[in-house]
């Protein structure tokens, strides 16, 4: 669970180091951030042109940075955490999984055994899966020995490195890890417990930008009741699915999901692939398994002109049908970098031009225009400006954007949110914007 909250900080990873989130974390993965001459070359191979120079100019800005992007990753990790019912001895490992045994860390500048044991074993877990990928684990574990790593703890490896990378090596790491689990074993009840994982995972991957937020809660809502409507469809399956339909948009730079522009061929044969992310991850869980077709397939058409793999209408089912209907009501209706959101109406003639199912564009059309529910009751004690500014700072707005679209002063945005975050129990964005999907208050930007 070290890195369950990796989303949380792409659209900030993206916006501050070249578009590319996914490349700043794998490079910076393999980065000693307390030496200045690694942290300077981290820096100068992000971004490319007046990009690259932007970058390192704002340089003395990074530590701050880096602080918040720690916070915040461990903050919605530990949320996922809690939700799966583990012991909050995780939780407060995986708060602590960007602290360092010499202190310089983040967010805290936690040191020594004030850092949770489970979290500086998994701190030479992780150096010595990473360094092994690319060569020199060893030799990277000696040298962050009493820095990044615990001594004692990177000791026990050096002295079997080869026997504890044989574990590592495994030609199946899936079943590895699996097999692995002590008892006794632990299982999600396969209900409303299974349902609000897959709600909170869902969640973990809208996070990928703002544009996103409340996105797979949205489709799988109304996937529920348009499936309702029609004969052959189970409701909970099309419900699960749309929970879980793009947790592969995490494999796509998030640069490339917010480009305002066209994108190039390389750019969009990522986007292409996200729906079959989504169904790998899900394909190897014998529970989960049977959601994997469905989502993998939610862009295809019936035409063949979909993807990723463009198969025809012959081997898509009806619930693959309905969820690609409802995720592009879904989309349709939501701004994007690109384009202004739709209107109904707008929506309502776009989606019955593509080469959908009739009967499920009919589904989703009818389960829309049905009745809205009246609006569900705040979870915490916040005004109603209260909550203009949540969803403004979980959008990922900043305050003086806030204060310019509610037409108020800087200082009481500042004001509304420290509120905010002490009623919500969070201290960061990713985390505030977790509260709003999880009770429906999310909106996008």
């Amino acid at each position: 669970m070290r890195f369950a909250g990796c989303a949380a900080t792409s659209h900030e990873a993206a916006a501050n180091f070249g578009g590319d989130d996914i490349a700043v974390r794998a490079r910076g993965d393999l980065t000693d951030t307390a030496n200045p001459v690694e942290a300077m070359r981290f820096l100068a191979g992000l971004g490319s042109g007046t990009e690259k120079l932007r970058i390192l100019a704002g340089a003395p800005r990074v530590p701050g940075l880096v602080a918040e992007a720690a916070r915040a990753d461990c903050e919605v990790g530990a949320g996922l955490v809690a939700l799966l019912g583990l012991p909050s001895a995780v939780s407060d490992s995986v708060l602590c999984a960007f602290e360092r045994y010499d202190g310089k860390g983040a967010p805290a500048g936690r040191s020594g055994a004030d850092v949770p044991e489970p979290a500086r074993f998994a701190a030479v877990g992780y150096a010595v899966a990473m360094f092994d990928a690319v060569g020199g684990s060893v030799q990277t574990v000696t040298r962050w020995c009493g820095r990044a790593l615990d001594p004692e703890i990177a000791g026990l490896f050096l002295s079997d490195a080869e026997g504890v990378l044989r574990l590592s090596r495994a030609e199946d790491p899936w079943a590895a890890v699996v097999a692995a689990e002590a008892a006794p074993y632990r299982y999600i009840d396969d209900g409303d417990q299974l349902d609000d994982v897959l709600a909170g995972f869902g969640d973990a991957a809208d996070l990928k930008s703002p544009y996103f937020q409340g996105h797979a809660r949205g489709v799988a809502t109304l996937a529920r009741c348009a499936a309702a409507q029609l004969e052959g469809v189970d409701p909970g399956l099309a419900y699960r699915a749309g929970l879980v339909h793009d947790l592969g948009r995490v494999a796509v730079p998030t640069g490339v999901w917010e480009k305002p522009g066209p994108l190039n061929p390389d750019e969009w044969e990522l986007v292409r692939l996200h729906p079959y992310h989504s169904g790998r991850i899900l394909a190897r869980s014998p529970v989960l398994e049977p959601l994997s077709a469905v989502v993998s397939r939610h862009h295809e058409r019936l035409d063949g002109s979909g993807y990723p793999m463009g198969v025809r209408a012959g081997e898509l089912d009806l619930t693959t049908r309905l969820l690609a209907a409802v995720e592009t009501w879904r989309s349709l209706g939501e701004p994007r970098p690109y384009r202004r959101a739709m209107t109904p109406g707008e929506a309502a003639r776009r989606i019955s031009e593509l080469p959908l199912d009739r009967a499920a564009v009919r589904a989703v059309l009818s389960a829309a225009e049905g009745p809205k529910p009246s609006f569900p009751a705040l979870p915490v004690d916040l005004t109603e400006r209260e909550l203009d500014v949540l969803q403004l700072l979980a959008a990922g707005l900043t305050k003086k954007q806030i204060a310019e679209r509610l037409f108020i002063s800087a200082s009481t945005v500042h004001t509304h949110t420290v509120h905010i975050y002490g009623k919500c129990q969070v201290s960061t964005r990713a985390a505030l914007a977790m509260f709003a999907m999880r009770h429906g208050l999310a909106a996008t930007p």
